[in-house]
């Protein structure tokens, strides 16, 4: 007789969580969870040509002129920085000591650039010692852009026949 109560006991108790809703301890309330996560920065760099020949001067000529290729800018600091473009220059001088007087850098218009930048130029610019040759202004997240900058020699009249070397240090920041 026990045994039957029992047995009865379960019956009813197991048909009582049976009418219960699956998940009903969900609907008594809710809550939210806040996620977050951390984007990271990347770099700023700039990729100049690593030679550039430039136009070979006639006998005689006050200047000097050539491309020097092509100048790349990455920035993937995902900023709003914007970033400036610097150059500058050693002089340029020939096995017999003779020397430039003056070089000028051009970055001329952006040849390209990509993601939300605003690339501007300085136009022709002395670099006999750094100074910014161009900008990349109104910049949001990462972004690239490119210019194929001229150079410009300046020789004395007493400039001696010769072949001639500098370099020129292209910097960004």
């Amino acid at each position: 007789m026990k045994t039957l109560r029992t047995l009865g006991t379960l019956a009813v108790a197991g048909s009582v969580l049976a009418l219960l809703p699956v998940g009903s301890a969900m609907a008594a309330g809710s809550g939210d969870t806040t996620a977050t996560f951390t984007l990271a920065g990347g770099s700023l760099d700039v990729a100049p040509a690593a030679n550039a020949p430039l136009t070979n001067g006639a006998p005689g000529a006050a200047s000097v002129t050539g491309s020097l290729g092509a100048v790349g800018i990455s920035d993937t600091r995902g900023s709003t920085a914007g970033w400036v473009m610097s150059a500058a220059s050693t002089t340029f001088v020939d096995g017999a000591g003779s020397v430039s007087t003056g070089v000028s850098y051009d970055s001329g218009a952006a040849t390209g650039h990509a993601g939300t930048v605003t690339p501007t130029t300085g136009g022709p610019t002395s670099i006999t010692a750094v100074a910014s040759v161009a900008a990349g202004t109104a910049a949001s997240g990462n972004n690239t852009a490119s210019y194929t900058p001229t150079l410009t020699v300046s020789l004395p009249a007493s400039a001696l026949a010769g072949d001639y070397t500098g370099t020129v240090t292209t910097s960004i920041v």
